[in-house]
């Protein structure tokens, strides 16, 4: 049986070494993600990727439903796929402090079906509203994911100049939804919304080490925010992809939001019955209003008709 003084230099062990952890964390954080500009366009190391990977493991349980009036269904019978699984699309630009904020909360979501690769550090503007905001850019990211699939454009760079072009399938998806607002993101046919519910007031000016800092801090406004609309954009991935994997599309604050934005469609919140067609290598087309011009990726993008039998809840 161990003494009073064993014990007690067992806990003032395990003290320093959380203590330490937390010194530690914070002396990479400012010495690595800091707000100097230099670091623009720089990809982020793999252990401050693993910190962002971390925070999309938290913050379940933060909700505000009145953020699910942001989120439009579109009402087509179709879903999109690309390479087999069902497709995310966002276009904003490096300059737009909204796009900046959007981005946190949008890459907690996808860290939870995923792993994304070649993240970039970025800041919004210098001369826009909500200036110097601290974010990432998707230039040229990878997205593996056994669940989803992603199409990233930021159409702009931090100096408004032309950085991706928008295939011409997805842009005028983009014109007829999004009216060319941004941020833009568009959940596989299903549901899209435009702009952000991230206030980037709550960044500008601010750095990297202060924003992973807040999101740690489950209580803080900006966490709040993040936290309640990346949550939303999994339970949209979620309807999306069938609910995997399990671990994340059975928590019961996102079930709870599935079934919410299902109600958004149908007027109640059971879906009984979903059969799915696909047509091959189809371009990206919902109709002869559009005049699509065929391109890689359009051409690679598949259609797939759903025909859905809801059942009433009384």
């Amino acid at each position: 049986m161990r003494s009073h003084k064993q014990v007690a230099l067992i806990f003032l062990i395990i003290f320093l070494i959380i203590i330490s952890s937390f010194v530690a964390f914070n002396y990479f954080t400012s010495k690595t993600v800091s707000s100097d500009s230099s670091i623009i366009g720089v990809k982020v190391s793999p252990s401050v990727y693993f910190q962002l990977k971390s925070l999309s493991q938290q913050g379940y349980n933060i909700t505000n439903t009145t953020l699910l009036e942001a989120v439009y269904p579109t009402y087509y019978t179709e879903s999109l796929d690309y390479g087999g699984k069902p497709v995310i699309i966002f276009v904003g630009a490096e300059w737009c402090p909204f796009c900046g904020a959007e981005m946190w909360a949008f890459l907690i979501a996808l860290d939870r079906f995923g792993n994304i690769s070649g993240l970039k550090y970025m800041l919004s503007s210098s001369t826009d509203v909500y200036p110097n905001t601290p974010t990432f850019t998707l230039v040229n990211v990878s997205y593996s994911s056994k669940y989803l699939s992603l199409l990233a454009y930021e159409y702009q760079n931090r100096d408004h100049q032309p950085l991706q072009p928008v295939p011409q399938n997805i842009y005028e998806l983009w014109q007829e939804l999004g009216h060319g607002s941004i941020p833009f993101i568009y959940v596989a046919g299903l549901y899209y919304q435009v702009g952000s519910t991230v206030s980037p007031s709550l960044l500008s000016g601010k750095n990297w080490s202060y924003a992973f800092s807040q999101l740690l801090n489950l209580s803080s406004p900006l966490a709040k925010q993040v936290y309640s609309t990346a949550n939303i954009l999994t339970a949209e991935f979620c309807i999306a992809d069938n609910n995997q994997p399990y671990n994340v599309c059975g928590i019961t604050e996102i079930q709870m939001l599935e079934h919410q934005l299902i109600s958004k469609v149908t007027g109640n919140s059971e879906m009984t019955t979903q059969i799915k067609g696909v047509l091959q290598n189809t371009p990206f087309n919902y109709g002869s209003e559009y005049n699509i011009l065929p391109t890689t990726e359009s051409r690679a993008i598949r259609q797939i008709f759903i025909v859905t039998i809801w059942k009433p809840i009384y």
